[in-house]
């Protein structure tokens, strides 16, 4: 914008989780019961290399309960991709 803020930041964060999330459930049959304290693991292929080391149990967890990355102009488009 003018001010030369970059208000869509968290998105490519956001584009990361639901990569890594999406990957989870492929990998787990359907499952997207992450434990809270799974990470990503880095070096394996199986996972996109932009999703390593990714805390997705937390992302999960804050996504439940707190509803982070589920706020403002984009919460019904984000919220569609998780159901």
């Amino acid at each position: 914008n003018q001010l030369g803020f970059v208000w869509g930041r968290l998105q490519p964060e956001w584009n990361n989780v639901i990569e890594a999330l999406m990957t989870y459930k492929i990998l787990n049959n359907g499952d997207v019961m992450v434990p809270s304290t799974f990470v990503v693991p880095y070096g394996d292929n199986m996972w996109p290399r932009a999703t390593w080391g990714i805390q997705l149990g937390n992302c999960v967890y804050r996504i439940r309960s707190r509803h982070d990355f589920l706020q403002g102009d984009n919460y019904a488009s984000r919220k569609a991709q998780l159901d």
